[in-house]
Parts: C-alpha cells; sequence; structure tokens
C-alpha cells in the first residue's frame, strides 16, 4: 500500500474535525449572510494574480528560448492547478510540462526546468514573506522564524546549486527519474541534456522573483479586503503576515492545496485578535474555493481540451 497516497487525506481530517468543533451550522449561515455581489467580485480576484505570475513565466520562457503566447502560458497554468488538485502533494501540476513540449515543439526536459524553475522562485519568493511574518509574531511563537528561514535557505541553496550545470546535473537527473515525474517519465523521448539547455543566469531571475513578490502581495491584499466580508476586522499588515504563514504551512503535502492545514493553521495566528474562529474558517474555505478550488476547474475543462487536440497531433503525425 502506498501511503504516500493517502497523505492528503489529513488535511480533510483535520477539515472536518475544525468544522465539527465549531459549529458547522454557524459557518453555513455565514456563508448564506454573504452580499451576493461581493461574492461574484471575489471569484475575479485571481485574475491579477494570474496575469503577474503569467508576466513572471513569460520572462523566463524567453530567457530559456521557449516560444509560447501569452494567452497560451495562461492557459498552461490554469492545466497546472487542475492536475495539482488531483496528485498528492499537488506534483501533478508538473504535467504541465508535456503541453508546453507540444505547444512549443522544446523538449520535455528543458520545459520541465522551466517549470521547476518558476515554481522554486514562486515558493522562495512565498518562504520570505512567511519568514517576515514570523519575525512579526516573534514574540508569541519564537521558533517560528527559525524554521522558515532555515527552509528558505535551503531551497534557495538548491536553486543556485541547480544553476550551476556542471556540479548540479548528475544530482538533478536522479530527480527527474524520481517517482515524483513518474508520469513524465513515460513521455521522456528527448535527451535529458537538455534539462540545462539556456539555463538563466542568476542575474535573470531577479525582475521575476520581484515580479513573484508582488504577485503574493496582490494576492494577500485581496486575501485582506475579503475577510471584510466576513466581518473580520484585522489590521492590514497583520493579516498580510498571517495569510502568508497560514499559506507556507499550506504547502506541507499532507493536503489538497492547504485545505484543512490553512484553516487551523489561520485559527491559531488569529487568536492573537477577538476574531469569530467560525468567521476564520467561512474565510479560509471560502479563500480556497477562489483561489485554488475554482481554476483547478476551469483547468479541468481546458485540459480536456487540449489533451483532445494533441491526440489529434499525434494521429495526423503517424498517419502522414
Amino acid at each position: 500500500m502506498n501511503l504516500k497516497k493517502f497523505l492528503p487525506l489529513i488535511g480533510i481530517i483535520i477539515l472536518v474535525f475544525l468544522i465539527t468543533r465549531f459549529d458547522g451550522a454557524s459557518i453555513i449561515n455565514i456563508f448564506l449572510s454573504l452580499n451576493p455581489f461581493f461574492v461574484i467580485v471575489s471569484f475575479f480576484a485571481i485574475l491579477p494574480v494570474l496575469f503577474l505570475e503569467n508576466t513572471e513565466w513569460q520572462i523566463l520562457l524567453k530567457r530559456q528560448k521557449i516560444s509560447v503566447g501569452f494567452f497560451y502560458s495562461m492557459k498552461n497554468m490554469f492545466i497546472g492547478y487542475f492536475y495539482g488538485f488531483i496528485t498528492p502533494g499537488g506534483f501533478g501540476a508538473y504535467i504541465r510540462a508535456l503541453y508546453l513540449k507540444h505547444e512549443s515543439d522544446a523538449p520535455l526536459p528543458k520545459c520541465m526546468s522551466n517549470i521547476i524553475m518558476v515554481n522554486t522562485i514562486d515558493y522562495l519568493s512565498l518562504l520570505l514573506f512567511g519568514a517576515v511574518g514570523a519575525l512579526f509574531i516573534s514574540g508569541r511563537y519564537p521558533y517560528l522564524f527559525l524554521t522558515i528561514f532555515l527552509v528558505f535557505l535551503v531551497i534557495l541553496f538548491l536553486f543556485l546549486f541547480f544553476l550551476q550545470k556542471q556540479k548540479s546535473q548528475r544530482f538533478f537527473n536522479k530527480i527527474i527519474r524520481s517517482r515524483v515525474f513518474q508520469l513524465l517519465q513515460e513521455r521522456l523521448d528527448d535527451p535529458l541534456e537538455s534539462f540545462y539547455e539556456d539555463l538563466p543566469r542568476f542575474r535573470d531571475i531577479v525582475l521575476p522573483f520581484c515580479i513573484s513578490l508582488l504577485g503574493w502581495l496582490v494576492s494577500f491584499s485581496e486575501f485582506y479586503l475579503i475577510a471584510r466580508i466576513f466581518s473580520i476586522d484585522v489590521p492590514y499588515l497583520s493579516i498580510i503576515f498571517l495569510i502568508a504563514i497560514a499559506n507556507v504551512v499550506a504547502t506541507l503535502p499532507i493536503s489538497i492545496y492547504g485545505l484543512g492545514t490553512r484553516e487551523v493553521t489561520l485559527l491559531t495566528l488569529f487568536s492573537i485578535f477577538p476574531v469569530v474562529p467560525a468567521s476564520v474558517i467561512s474565510l479560509s474555505l471560502f479563500w480556497f474555493v477562489i483561489t485554488w478550488l475554482f481554476p483547478s476547474i476551469v483547468g479541468a475543462f481546458i485540459a480536456l481540451f487540449d489533451s483532445k487536440k494533441i491526440k489529434l497531433l499525434q494521429w495526423k503525425k503517424s498517419n502522414k
């Protein structure tokens, strides 16, 4: 039995416990009392963030000489949401490299390295936000800052190591052949040497990193505005830092895009303020729907359509 497949159930169990602990009926009543207009507007909150993320990705795509249009890369991001949603730890999001390969005709390993780079930059910027947030509440949770900052340093070291081809090639070739990328290995008909083709220099990732920081800031600012809809009146900077910490915890591969782990973390952090627990859970669940579930549903339809198109192209090639 592969226990890794059941890890996301931990988050679901935590969520069920929280809902029963803090009265599920109260949570439902909070949702029913929301202004429908603000609810609909909130579903568009993902668009500015996706625009910034896509701009960041386009810069890295051009640096690695992978040619796809801005609209296509946006679609590809939705596909990543979908496959990340249905796989443990969200690792299925790397399947979008297959779609990128078919659209750009770039080697699959090169597409994989590009997506690894984008995801790592986004994770580093999130960790930086989380570390600053942990410093903000270090008086209450003294070891949190050190933990997040150490993770940041480890990921940063691995990323800089990755950018040095001569030193890291053997190491990362082993990672590509690991079970994490098992679904991609079946389609790996290109030489692994292309994994390092046209890798950007350190100075080339400074701008994408800054855009990623801006994307997180916009996302957390939207979380602050949506919190007001749920009658959570907490200072702006406090919410920015607390949701950053919660998102760091949510990256643990024991839930579906942080479902359950984000709620319990926010409940713990918001206990600093006089906030109703049911409102915090409701806010977190709503945030999950508009930033993870809704894009994943859109990505499912895009993936279905693009998969049929790819199969049709492959059939045409095989019958020439």
